[in-house]
């Protein structure tokens, strides 16, 4: 299970709305302060996302949550978001360029690029049509798993009323 801390901003029936803070893993590499990925955070900032998850344990608003993703769904989801598209834009431009040889057209490179075109948007269809048919699947969606740590909620301000504390000054 990956997990991720964050706070819950909305709540709607079993559902909640957590707002979490991008990080990386910088924190645990050697070479934290030099690498391309942490100068990147350090000028991007540290960007706050909100998050729709499922509420099984009926968190309230203002509590800090763990929330958490199987590692295979995450996998199968990157496998789609990532892999599809780049293979279906490679299996186009080979099938155009093949065809091109085959009838004996020629400019087979630009036929190559369009059919890399073609096959890209033909794996970005495959990817909305995957993304619309696990939209409601459980086994996609982040949850919310226990309270971070004690539980505890994020500390409100509290305002003090100091004018019923007695005389002041001389």
């Amino acid at each position: 299970m990956i997990e991720q801390t964050g706070r819950v901003v909305r709540r709607d029936g079993d559902v909640a709305e957590i707002e979490t803070e991008r990080r990386t893993s910088c924190g645990h590499c050697s070479v934290n302060t030099g690498c391309g990925i942490a100068l990147l955070d350090r000028f991007l900032g540290r960007r706050r996302q909100c998050l729709m998850v499922l509420n099984p344990i009926g968190a309230e608003l203002g509590q800090r949550v763990v929330i958490g993703i199987p590692e295979a769904s995450l996998l199968s989801a990157s496998v789609a978001a990532y892999l599809a598209p780049i293979l279906a834009l490679i299996g186009g431009a080979l099938v155009a360029q093949w065809l091109a040889g085959w009838i004996g057209a020629g400019g087979g490179e630009t036929i190559g690029v369009l059919g890399g075109l073609l096959g890209l948007v033909a794996g970005l269809a495959w990817l909305a049509h995957f993304s619309r048919q696990h939209a409601g699947d459980p086994r996609y969606r982040a949850v919310i798993l226990r309270l971070d740590r004690d539980g505890s909620s994020i500390p409100q301000i509290v305002s003090l009323d100091l004018s019923a504390t007695g005389p002041k000054g001389p």
